[in-house]
């Protein structure tokens, strides 16, 4: 677990570089908005350029959100398309870029009176084009009045989510991979509160290998799995797209068993780069996932057949789920 907070106009003067040497290790900024103050135009935060560079000297991770009042997929295409020209072009980001889902807007409450059909829209026009535009997109609401009142929450599996709660975990939202503790945290570097986070994967890792968010494409391959030592114990290294029922599946057991042998308190909740140990299992071999990008004009029909799989293999592996919906230019794992 990594420790992050997020910031807009509204925390000007704050030290970035006392909140990583409090033991912070990423900031998450907010790049952009539609409304407040601005009618229903679009505005780069005052501040945003500033903090990215800021973060960026003093070696703190960076993420960027965009608050959202997109109510049809047009918009929210729009919304994403005007972050990227007058934000995101040219920089790199070390964590997911966000769509914020929240009400409300000068008092306008945009999205909830338009409802959670004409919200989802939105947030799948912005994902979508981002995702197009080779970002790791992802969305920012709270555990009840944002994901569970203001959209449809299945039709949104395939993007990460960054649940605000605050005195409890999560327990609408199951699956995260950040989690918004408080809006009231006190950190040195800041005469105020501050929004803390929680990361629960390893972003960094995950977005650089892909080449995404600005940086160019990494390795491709990697060693999953180790062998600890003569013993009957194999150690299995997470990768981006796993689940603890999967990983059960590969070595004949289950996720329960896997839970308890490893002190997991919540099986759905595994992150890249997490070390899990497999009990009773001998294999002494390296195990290499292998990933592609697809390329414009594929199919997963056609890239099952180029790497000797299944499509039904493939939307396992990467959690797909349109098989017919898929975009040139994103990283899938293919064995």
């Amino acid at each position: 677990m990594l420790k992050g907070i997020d910031i807009s106009k509204y925390q000007a003067g704050i030290n970035l570089s006392n909140i990583k040497n409090a033991g912070y290790n990423f900031v998450i900024i907010r790049a952009g908005y539609t409304g407040w103050g601005d009618g229903e135009s679009k505005a780069k935060d005052p501040n945003f350029e500033t903090f990215y560079n800021q973060a960026k000297s003093v070696g703190l991770g960076v993420g960027a959100y965009y608050f959202t009042i997109a109510t049809s997929y047009q918009e929210g295409v729009e919304e994403a398309e005007w972050l990227y020209n007058n934000c995101l072009r040219g920089k790199q980001f070390d964590y997911p870029i966000y769509i914020d889902v929240e009400d409300d807007t000068g008092g306008k409450q945009y999205l909830r009176k338009a409802g959670k059909n004409a919200t989802t829209q939105g947030i799948k026009g912005f994902c979508e084009t981002m995702e197009k535009l080779g970002y790791y997109v992802g969305i920012y609401a709270s555990d009840i009045s944002g994901f569970k009142d203001m959209m449809n929450i299945n039709e949104l599996t395939d993007y990460d989510k960054w649940v605000a709660r605050y005195g409890s975990k999560p327990n609408y939202v199951t699956e995260y991979g950040m989690w918004q503790t408080t809006s009231s945290g006190r950190v040195n570097g800041y005469n105020g509160n501050l929004d803390l986070n929680e990361a629960y994967k390893d972003y960094p890792s995950i977005i650089k290998e892909n080449g995404l968010n600005g940086y160019s494409k990494g390795a491709q391959t990697g060693s999953q799995i180790t062998n600890t030592s003569n013993t009957s114990e194999t150690v299995y290294t997470v990768v981006s797209g796993d689940t603890l029922s999967g990983i059960a599946s590969k070595y004949g057991t289950t996720y329960q068993k896997l839970a308890e042998y490893n002190g997991i308190s919540n099986p759905n909740l595994i992150y890249p780069g997490q070390k899990i140990k497999i009990p009773g299992s001998s294999s002494n071999y390296e195990y290499k996932q292998i990933y592609y990008t697809i390329q414009s004009g594929d199919n997963l029909t056609k890239i099952a057949s180029k790497f000797g799989t299944t499509v039904n293999q493939l939307v396992a592996w990467n959690n797909i789920a349109n098989p017919n919906l898929i975009y040139a230019g994103k990283s899938i794992r293919v064995k």
